[in-house]
């Protein structure tokens, strides 16, 4: 039997968003680069077609390859380390990998004992599998990794642009898991609640909700790092709290474990497609809850300290700048670094292009500052409908830029069309005439990267598609 399950693909067949990388071209746009190390060539070879068939390119190799070498040489977004029986080898090698690397290091192994888990969460193992694995389980384990991976990627490149504007910035995360280290737990009814507390105290500050609906409530008037839901009887109200999380722009980042029976759920598919990071099954294993959230937790730290550092870069570029966001310089001399690096890694890249059509009127009628200040009012609503590592900037007089590098023009569409929507149904207040209500006459148009782009001919076919 496969060492892959592939029932949740054909129960769930999902078209990948790039068709030609699927069925193997290396010239498609991926949507994302992922290093596969195995000493079982049949396993590495399924889980290579299984990630393909998904957009993915892949590279594997066996243990014999220095690793750091193949790393430095393929440039992976995510590497894969398939311990198979070779827990011990495949955790230094893990280890190796981590200590210099920039990306996330997933270790797929057959058993784990509590030693081992202690030792892979030493090496900074970001996610520890057991085999066989699920497709559906799989792959929405992989996507918060090479979310993460883009996000750091995104933020070295950024630096690289400040820096060759003479604007000081850092990449430097420091320390990430550092305390307080924030964890909810929902279900303070349950009867697994004083175990799970006892196995997460003294390493974490716990914070207690009796049901998903209290933890909901909680959410939103505090910050975590983490969220435990303890699913006793019926599961849909934690799958309504994973859905909730996911559609939450300030919350959809939030890792959540569910610990859970086996028997809540019909496949353990079901929790994993509504949203849940972790699914961990009774009864208790004290240390794979405890490495588990500490795993988690510490890449929950690693993303806010990411999305701090290009807060930071924003505002000192943004200095000077209508709104404070970054302007033209910055944007033109991103995008050309954003383009070549689509061209070299062949990876997805798109633009959005916003133009307010009544900003000139606004500036007739109410004076510039009053246009200067619609115009930061929509860039601070642009900048919370996107990603930390898309990048809102403006173009011109009366126009907005969104970067969105490793996305696809699809994607992209559904971006233009949900901002526009919120901008378009918004009234805004100016300073001057708060008691004026404003409303914004906006354009959209998107466009994806094409070999042979340049920055202008991207901007330009961007502009081609205003309506």
């Amino acid at each position: 039997m496969s060492s892959w399950n592939k029932s949740a693909a054909e129960e769930q067949p999902r078209a990948p968003r790039v068709g030609r990388a699927a069925a193997g071209n290396s010239l498609a746009p991926c949507l994302a680069r992922i290093l596969i190390l195995s000493e079982d060539k049949n396993r590495s070879r399924e889980l290579s077609k299984l990630l393909r068939r998904q957009g993915y390119a892949t590279s594997a190799s066996d243990f014999s390859v220095a690793s750091r070498k193949l790393a430095r040489d393929e440039h992976p977004d995510l590497a894969i380390v398939d311990a198979g029986t070779h827990g011990d080898k495949a955790c230094k090698i893990a280890g190796a990998l981590k200590e210099p690397a920039q990306f996330p290091v997933v270790l797929i192994a057959d058993q784990a004992s509590p030693g081992f888990r202690r030792q892979c969460l030493d090496a900074g193992v970001d996610d520890l599998m057991l085999a066989p694995l699920d497709e559906t389980i799989l792959l929405s384990r992989v996507r918060p990794l090479v979310r993460l991976a883009i996000m750091n990627t995104e933020l070295q490149r950024r630096v690289l642009t400040a820096g060759s504007l003479g604007i000081e910035a850092s990449a430097d995360v420091g320390e990430c898991a550092t305390h307080p280290r924030r964890v909810l737990i929902s279900g303070n009814g349950s009867r697994d609640f004083a175990d799970v507390e006892k196995a997460l105290g003294g390493e974490f500050e716990l914070s207690s909700a009796p049901d998903v609906f209290a933890a909901a409530a909680m959410l939103h008037q505090n910050t975590y790092d983490a969220l435990v839901v303890l699913v006793d009887g019926n599961a849909d109200d934690a799958l309504y709290l994973c859905g909730q999380i996911r559609n939450n722009t300030r919350l959809f980042n939030l890792p959540v474990l569910l610990f859970t029976p086996r028997s809540a759920f019909e496949s353990l598919e079901e929790p994993y497609r509504s949203g849940a990071s972790l699914v961990l099954l009774k009864p208790l294993d004290a240390t794979a809850l405890q490495t588990s959230i500490e795993t988690l937790v510490r890449r929950q730290k690693l993303r806010s300290a990411t999305r701090d550092r290009f807060a930071e870069i924003r505002a000192t570029a943004g200095a000077g700048e209508v709104g404070g966001i970054f302007g033209r310089s910055f944007l033109l001399a991103h995008l050309d670094r954003l383009v070549a690096a689509a061209g070299t890694a062949r990876k997805h890249l798109s633009l959005v292009t916003f133009q307010i059509q009544n900003l000139g009127w606004v500036a007739r009628d109410y004076g510039k500052d009053a246009a200067d200040d619609l115009l930061r009012q929509a860039a601070e609503w642009i900048s919370v409908l996107v990603r930390a590592e898309d990048m809102v900037a403006r173009h011109d007089e009366k126009e907005l830029c969104v970067l969105l590098p490793d996305t696809a023009l699809d994607d992209a569409e559904v971006v233009a069309q949900r901002i526009s929507g919120v901008l378009l149904n918004t009234q805004f207040g100016i300073k001057g005439s708060e008691d004026v209500p404003l409303g914004i006459w906006v354009q959209a148009g998107a466009a994806e990267y094409r070999a042979g782009d340049t920055a202008a001919s991207l901007l330009a076919r961007a502009h081609d598609k205003l309506s």
